[in-house]
């Protein structure tokens, strides 16, 4: 896990995980507070290394073998601008290849080699976003899908542009574009149903939305299949057995009154709410993982642990 002591620096640290005993730490230098504290990204592990993106921008290797830092950039050696919350994505491993969103001005992702930090490829400019880049296979094709939004975000509850990039992993140039409506401040990032489905969701008032996808002589068109008004602000959907599973709590119904508008829900692929919690449990803006056929989840309040059949 990363970790974060606020001001001064980050560290990876590397638990055991039958006993909890952490193994090693490696520590680094980050200067400054983002908005509200810890670290954001979840770390990315290959066979001889770990990827880490800082809140403050710092993008890391670290070696298993040697438990220190092989190589680091700065987000901002490639003209990255900071969003509001730090930068907030995890590393995306492909092949040989890491790449991060660095975003800025005239910059989107950038990819590096895997063992020694050379520069790959820099993609071109993509928006804002604290979303991180992920791979879909698409039409037979290994993708990058990126959300983004064209301006930083307002934080207003209401629907707002947002734009999915897809990318070619080998050299970052752009598949395709498809703009919609969804929320200002893009996090989660899209889930592909099967062939023909990606469905993406958003906070801040954005909702959910299905697309059917297809493609002739190559060019990707996108029809809406349902749109519904509640989403995830933070993290991802789980797709179990023809259904959706997220925790749909956001900044307008934070509020203790309107809790029972939010919980997790259980969303069918047709768009219907088959149950959600509402406010017993809540479970704020708490995260979530499927093993087999339990939901193991993380309440974002008081960190009760709750597995539960899906």
């Amino acid at each position: 896990v990363l970790d974060r002591e606020p001001g001064q620096g980050e560290g990876l640290r590397v638990f055991d995980l039958a006993s909890g005993e952490e193994l090693w730490r490696c520590d680094y230098e980050s200067k400054g507070r983002v908005g509200f504290p810890g670290a954001r990204c979840v770390p990315t592990v290959s066979e001889t290394m770990v990827f880490v993106t800082g809140g403050h921008g710092e993008i890391t290797g670290i070696s298993r073998e040697s438990q220190e830092v092989v190589w680091q950039y700065h987000c901002r050696d490639f003209g990255g601008e900071q969003p509001i919350f730090g930068w907030s994505h995890s590393p995306l491993l492909f092949g040989d290849a890491v790449i991060v969103s660095a975003l800025g001005e005239d910059v989107g992702l950038v990819a590096f080699d895997a063992e020694s930090g050379e520069e790959l490829w820099v993609s071109d400019a993509l928006g804002y976003s604290h979303s991180s880049p992920t791979m879909l296979n698409l039409d037979g094709m290994d993708q990058v899908l990126f959300m983004s939004t064209p301006n930083p975000g307002s934080g207003r509850d209401q629907a707002a542009p947002a734009t999915m990039t897809s990318l070619d992993p080998e050299d970052g140039s752009i598949i395709w574009q498809h703009n919609m409506t969804l929320t200002g401040l893009t996090i989660p990032g899209p889930i592909k149903i099967d062939e023909e489905r990606i469905f993406v969701t958003g906070g801040y008032r954005g909702g959910s939305v299905l697309l059917k996808f297809a493609v002739e002589d190559g060019e990707y068109s996108f029809e809406e299949l349902f749109r519904i008004e509640r989403g995830a602000q933070v993290h991802k959907p789980v797709l179990f057995e023809e259904h959706l599973y997220y925790i749909v709590n956001e900044n307008w119904n934070d509020r203790r009154d309107r809790r029972k508008e939010g919980g997790l829900l259980c969303l069918s692929l047709d768009g219907e709410e088959v149950w959600r919690t509402a406010d017993d449990p809540y479970l704020g803006r708490g995260h979530m993982i499927l093993a087999g056929d339990k939901l193991i989840i993380q309440d974002g309040y008081n960190g009760t642990l709750r597995i539960a059949p899906a």
